[in-house]
């Protein structure tokens, strides 16, 4: 069932867009005449989505969106109106609004749209809360064992690592003076000095050794800014346009001492 909050100061245009939308037996609709009410009801309920109309006293549908988006920058938000002017339209999108659907003449039309645009948004809103759940998953899960990313920039030659990547090193980025490093002072500042030929070797390898589908991986010893020896497995990657040619290579790093 699908919860929408109906927001409209004319209370006959309120429950005709709730028999509309009820008919299909997969939406529940409220409604509310003012915005106000329609905060006040958020706050107490979770919606779907919410359907506003644009023109209404004290505080308009824009008003109403640009609050809402304030409280939950992803919820589903409709702007369903009779005033279409192209400025309402601009300034509505440039403040968040997921669809827009004009009020017109023929009022099965409208609703017709109207539901389909509903649920739309709906399908939208949970691809993406999938989509935000398994990166913060991801994100997780490398805390979780300490995986690092870092990628390699070959415009300027220099991998560019993150916090994480740092941490592995027993350092942080302020410290070493950013996030960007060439490939021979990473060598130099890091490696353990009997695996530098290995490492630089590895590095030499360059994109077109890397399978497209696949990885290249190397074990090396390095030496962590406290002094203690670590090992990490290495695994590099690319990633290519539509051409297969290689645009940039990404890769992980994983402790793997053996304790």
């Amino acid at each position: 069932m699908i919860r929408v909050l109906c927001v409209d100061d004319d209370p006959l245009s309120l429950d005709l867009a709730k028999a509309f939308l009820e008919e299909s037996g997969d939406i529940q609709s409220d409604t509310a005449t003012s915005a106000e009410e329609a905060l006040r009801m958020m706050t107490a309920k979770r919606y779907d989505v919410i359907i506003s109309d644009y023109c209404m006293p004290s505080m308009d549908g824009l008003e109403l969106l640009k609050k809402v988006r304030r409280k939950d920058a992803h919820i589903p938000f409709i702007l369903f109106t009779g005033r279409g002017r192209e400025e309402v339209v601009i300034e509505a999108f440039n403040a968040g609004v997921t669809f827009y659907v004009p009020k017109g003449a023929d009022v099965k039309a409208q609703f017709i749209e109207l539901d389909h645009k509903i649920k739309q948004a709906v399908a939208r809103r949970l691809a993406e809360d999938r989509i935000r759940t398994a990166k913060q998953q991801d994100r997780m899960a490398m805390d979780l064992v300490r995986i690092a990313r870092w990628e390699f920039d070959s415009s300027i030659g220099q991998f560019r690592f993150n916090d994480m990547f740092y941490d592995l090193f027993g350092t942080d980025a302020e410290r070493e003076g950013g996030y960007l490093w060439n490939a021979e002072d990473y060598v130099r500042e890091f490696v353990h000095p009997d695996d530098a030929e290995k490492v630089s070797e590895f590095m030499r390898a360059g994109p077109e050794n890397i399978p497209l589908d696949g990885y290249l991986q190397v074990k090396h010893r390095i030496i962590r800014r406290d002094g203690k020896v670590r090992e990490l497995l290495v695994r590099t990657g690319k990633m290519v346009n539509g051409d297969g040619n290689a645009v940039k290579i990404v890769g992980i790093s994983m402790d793997v001492t053996e304790e």
